[in-house]
């Protein structure tokens, strides 16, 4: 009889236990949910250099495609990080110019708050050019990559005013600004530096 008691008691607490982890959960629990899009560029459409004259660096529109992998991550109140993107980087495709609007790739539970700050860590950027831009160097076509030299990575972090109510939904936008970065590319070896990718790129909270 006491046996069967101790057995009733420990299948009892196990059971608790087990209840406990699935109220408590891991990464990516919470009460309001958080969105990550990203769009290539903020400009719709692009204008057309004066005859013989090369587009200015304000002007110049890239067309095509731009592919990256990323983790993204946002800081909490308490100053840790939380990775919205499932511990592993999603892979996304936007239009360069922007036409294309933005594309959702990431998509998390959080706690409701206020979110000051997102650190976004690319694996990999490269755009696939439609026809010619013409840069400083020359026609710029075909493939272009992001150097990632070093650690194989570009992280960018930026503030951000983010705050989610319960029930609620939020979202930060990736603006990779593509025309900027691709106007600063080598047309030789075609590839951009990361430190121009980097600053090229901007975050907002919506």
């Amino acid at each position: 009889m006491t046996k069967t008691i101790r057995a009733a008691l420990c299948a009892a607490t196990l059971a608790t236990l087990a209840a406990c982890g699935d109220s408590t959960g891991v990464g990516g629990s919470g009460d309001a949910t958080m969105q990550v899009a990203a769009q290539g560029d903020d400009g719709p459409s692009a204008s057309v250099a004066p005859a013989g004259e090369a587009p200015s660096f304000a002007s110049s529109t890239a067309s095509g495609t731009v592919d990256f992998r990323a983790r993204v991550y946002i800081q909490t109140e308490s100053g840790g990080w939380l990775e919205l993107t499932d511990q592993a980087a999603q892979a996304a495709s936007v239009d360069a110019s922007g036409q294309g609007g933005a594309e959702v790739f990431a998509t998390s539970r959080v706690e409701a708050g206020t979110y000051a700050r997102v650190r976004v860590v690319f694996e990999q950027v490269r755009a696939q050019m439609n026809g010619s831009l013409q840069v400083s160097t020359g026609l710029l076509s075909g493939t272009v990559d992001v150097d990632m030299a070093g650690d194989g990575s570009v992280t960018v972090e930026r503030q951000v005013n983010s705050s989610v109510q319960a029930g609620g939904t939020s979202r930060l936008l990736i603006n990779l600004n593509a025309s900027a970065w691709l106007n600063q590319a080598s047309a030789t070896t075609r590839t951009v530096n990361e430190a121009a990718f980097a600053s090229a790129v901007a975050i907002t909270a919506g």
